[in-house]
This record gives C-alpha cells, structure tokens and sequence, in this order.
C-alpha cells in the first residue's frame, strides 16, 4: 500500500582542509556538512560524498569522526583517504590493537 519514498541527498559539502601524511601515505580531509531539517545523514551517503568529490574509491576513505552538535544542522567530518587498501588496513589494524590493549588493562 505504502510506498517508501527516497530521499535525495540534500546537503551541501564543503571542503575545510586538506593534510597530506606521506609517510602514512594518507590524505586528512576535513568537511563540513549542511543538512538543513534533516539528520545527520548515514556513514555510506558521506562516504559515496567524499569519494565523488575527491575522485577516489570508496574503499580507500576511512571516516575518522563525524562531529554533530545537538540541534544544529552542520557537520563536522574528518575522513582519512589512503593510497592502497593496504595502507588502510595497516593502519586500521594498529588502532584496534590499541584499543584491545585498553580494554584488557581495564578489566
């Protein structure tokens, strides 16, 4: 009976910084999202964003942080764009490892 209706991708990106690490062979972009009467929009909308607007592949960008304050209608996005996939899963793996290691101490 009802359909779903799809939303279009109504907010504005625009680009704040850009880092390069070359001994990380990483890129650091910084955006900012205007989403106007809309919430912050989903992880693979923003992910599909960057990777049009930097003309790279999805797989290569890593969303690092997604920053939305209550009630406001902008978003503040720090994305890692890496060279090879297998820089980014050398340095995804690293970060986990960490992580895992911060846990253990506290328990």
């Amino acid at each position: 009976m009802f359909q779903k209706e799809e939303k279009k991708n109504n907010f504005k990106m625009k680009k704040l910084k850009e880092t390069h690490f070359p001994l990380l062979n990483r890129t650091e972009v910084i955006f900012e999202i205007d989403h106007p009467a809309q919430p912050t929009p989903k992880k693979e909308l923003i992910k599909k964003q960057i990777a049009a607007e930097l003309k790279t592949s999805e797989d290569l960008i890593n969303l690092y942080k997604i920053i939305t304050s209550f009630g406001s209608s902008k978003t503040k996005v720090i994305a890692e764009v890496y060279i090879t996939k297998e820089d980014l899963q050398r340095s995804i793996k690293k970060n986990k490892k960490t992580k895992e290691k911060k846990e253990e101490k506290k328990a």
